[in-house]
């Protein structure tokens, strides 16, 4: 399923808030004969750069009407296997060798680039892209006005100046994080799944090399994964030349990998290969293998063929298993998830396909935001998910079973323009050994006593930290987290497996173990002409008599309003507990108020507010709350926190009070409509407005 740009669940929240469906668009733009201009993307410098000091003067220019390279020329795309990359303002070598591998796999180039677009039949100067966004696809529209510099395109662009799918695939890519300049440097692994909807693996080629990585290489191949790897950052400069011809802190793509028999003066036997790719289009490896390498006079026409071997300077070449680990320092694999893949590449080896199991969450202040393990007081409240693996001896050696985690901290790169920066986060995996006679969630003892039997090598400020695990089969519980506590991000949580898996999340279910009116406690008959003779402002209102809510509201601001100042509880409490309009209520009945008011801070607030402040200091609100009887899941805690929550993660009395107040008539008006007990109800547009409009 995709979603259009701005659409609800798309993940994406514009300003205008709009949804653009290309189609729907680009018929109004042929009806009107005009072209298209982007009003969510318009062509000015904000769209260029969020923070410049000396902004270069660019012009926007369509390639079909006003960049004439050829005119009549024009392409959307043809010969898209060579890109060039020019641009004097950002560093998106990152981005440049992930488009540069599209057209290697087709499948997944028409699932990014839809097919039908031109520059000729029904041209209207609108275009649109795919991406994989944060677990789900969103399609982006474009117009397709281009920066340029004395009539040259200045950002990424194809070698074929005639060509200009890449171009606006750059922009498409610009528009969905707020600004090209947000693109500035990045890690082949955003891209990487940014276009493919995968979940990348990470190898060193310095330390700790698997001594089957050239087997899993292999398999990558075979299983149409993207791979790229890059050179070592050597005396502090970037893309700088090397006497081998590789350029320092650049990214290749790996295009082929594979065996091959050779007999030479100087080799015989079975060599690893590997064909890599400079997104650049030229510089090329000069050592063994190389394009201009003496030895390939000795390899058979055959093998040549086979190896698809073409001496030109085109930017590809291949080289050997031995030097790319001597010369490289990172192996990257995305793994494809099934949308991405080829029917074709799986419909006879199913083992060949990764099922994915994905949740969404989010860190806290006060809630969910506990920290690493080095925090122990807080690190058992970050968010909790269990597993429960399978071995299937097919698929996993050894009874062991095969499984890729992957965190991703999300919306990061799209807000640096108000100065938002990665967090260190991690994740640790811990063994379940008696499942069902464990607390849920788990608690601080639990953690206490058990040490992780899997984690990400260290925290690191990159979007996503991802490992490959040989776990034995049984239940684990992940807990993602920041470094810090009180660290606030959104995530994402991926897990890819060969087999089926169970995993939910791990947390408490929402409930009150007590009924409301048993944590009132309403005075006794004997008492009530005792509260109407103390309370002055009863007999100025009401003389004895009964009286409505209104007037029981001035009653309580007069008495009380000076502990409430300026809080409006009074009127929010009174309102949510009327339950009739237009009818006198008795005071007992409204004064039950004051009675929740006095039990709630005396019997639970006051014990967590142990320093007398007026306030439950960070993650104080969950042991409260469930003090005075509610169990409440992250998501509630989360939306509470959000809602009452000061910037450092505390809560005052009154707004503890209020929570209580509205998590008691919410649950028990849901109670009224559910009286089977099957956590679903159905409300009215009526009901619904009138259970939540003073909240």
């Amino acid at each position: 399923f995709v979603f259009q740009f701005g659409e609800k669940g798309s993940d994406v929240k514009p300003s205008p808030s709009v949804v653009q469906d290309y189609f729907g668009l680009k018929v109004q733009c042929l009806s009107k004969g005009s072209l298209f201009q982007d009003p969510l993307f318009p062509a000015v410098n904000s769209t260029l750069f969020y923070s410049k000091p000396n902004l270069p003067t660019y012009k926007w220019k369509r390639p079909g009407v006003s960049i004439c390279f050829f005119p009549s020329l024009q392409k959307f795309v043809e010969n898209y296997l060579i890109i060039n990359y020019f641009s004097q303002e950002i560093c998106d070598c990152w981005l440049s060798v992930t488009i540069a591998n599209l057209p290697s796999n087709p499948h997944l180039f028409e699932l990014i680039v839809p097919d039908g677009q031109s520059f000729e039949e029904n041209y209207a100067g609108i275009f649109h892209f795919r991406f994989w966004r944060y677990g789900r696809w969103v399609d982006v529209v474009i117009d397709d006005r281009l920066p340029t510099n004395q009539n040259e395109l200045v950002y990424l662009h194809s070698s074929e100046k005639n060509e200009f799918w890449s171009a606006l695939l750059h922009k498409a890519y610009a528009k969905i994080h707020g600004s090209y300049g947000a693109l500035h440097s990045g890690n082949d692994v955003e891209s990487l799944e940014d276009f493919t909807g995968g979940i990348c693996e990470i190898y060193s080629l310095k330390l700790e090399v698997p001594d089957n990585l050239y087997t899993i290489m292999l398999k990558a191949y075979e299983r149409s994964s993207l791979m790229t790897c890059s050179t070592p950052n050597v005396g502090g400069e970037l893309q700088k030349r090397t006497p081998q011809g590789l350029l320092t802190r650049h990214s290749y793509s790996v295009t082929k990998v594979q065996y091959v028999e050779v007999d030479t003066p100087t080799l015989s036997g079975r060599v690893p290969l590997i064909r890599l790719r400079n997104p650049w289009g030229d510089v090329e490896w000069n050592g063994a293998w190389s394009d201009n390498w003496p030895e390939w006079n000795h390899i058979s026409e055959k093998t040549k063929k086979e190896l698809e071997m073409q001496q030109k300077s085109d930017g590809e070449f291949w080289i050997s298993y031995t030097d790319l680990l001597q010369y490289l320092d990172r192996l990257r694999i995305c793994n494809l998830h099934p949308d991405s893949l080829n029917p074709n590449v799986y419909k006879d080896d199913d083992s060949k396909l990764w099922k994915l199991y994905c949740f969404e969450g989010e860190w806290v202040r006060g809630s969910t935001a506990g920290g690493c393990q080095n925090y122990l007081e807080t690190h058992w409240r970050n968010p909790q998910y269990r597993i429960k693996l399978a071995a299937n001896l097919k698929n996993d050696s050894g009874n062991k079973c095969s499984v890729i985690i992957a965190l991703m901290q999300k919306h990061r790169r799209s807000q640096r323009n108000i100065g938002v920066v990665k967090l260190g986060i991690g994740f640790e995996v811990f063994y379940l050994q008696d499942p069902d006679n464990l607390p849920k969630p788990l608690d601080q003892i639990f953690f206490l006593d058990n040490i992780a039997v899997a984690v990400t090598s260290n925290y690191i400020k990159s979007r996503e930290v991802s490992r490959q695990f040989q776990l034995s089969p049984g239940e684990y519980c992940i807990v993602p987290s920041s470094y810090y506590p009180n660290e606030e991000g959104e995530f994402l949580l991926r897990v890819f497996t060969k087999e089926e898996i169970n995993m939910e999340e791990y947390g408490e279910e929402l409930e009150i173990t007590k009924p409301a009116q048993s944590r009132v406690q309403v005075p006794k008959d004997s008492e009530k002409n005792l509260i109407k003779l103390a309370t002055k402002s009863y007999a100025k209102f009401a003389n004895g008599k009964e009286i409505d809510w209104v007037q029981l509201k001035e009653i309580l601001d007069e008495e009380l309003g000076q502990n409430l100042t300026g809080t409006g509880i009074i009127s929010k409490a009174l309102k949510l507990f009327s339950t009739t309009k237009g009818r006198n209520l008795k005071l007992l009945e409204k004064l039950s108020i004051i009675m929740h008011r006095q039990e709630w801070k005396l019997a639970v607030f006051e014990s967590y507010d142990k320093a007398k402040t007026g306030y439950l200091e960070p993650f104080g609100l969950n042991e409260a709350l469930k003090s005075a009887g509610f169990k409440l899941n992250n998501q509630v805690r989360n939306a509470l926190c959000h809602r009452y929550a000061s910037s450092d993660g505390r809560i005052r009395f009154d707004d503890f009070l209020m929570c209580a107040i509205k998590l008691d008539t919410l649950i028990n008006n849901f109670r009224n409509k559910d009286p089977n007990n099957t956590n679903e109800a159905k409300f009215s547009l009526e009901e619904w407005v009138a259970n939540i409009v003073y909240f």
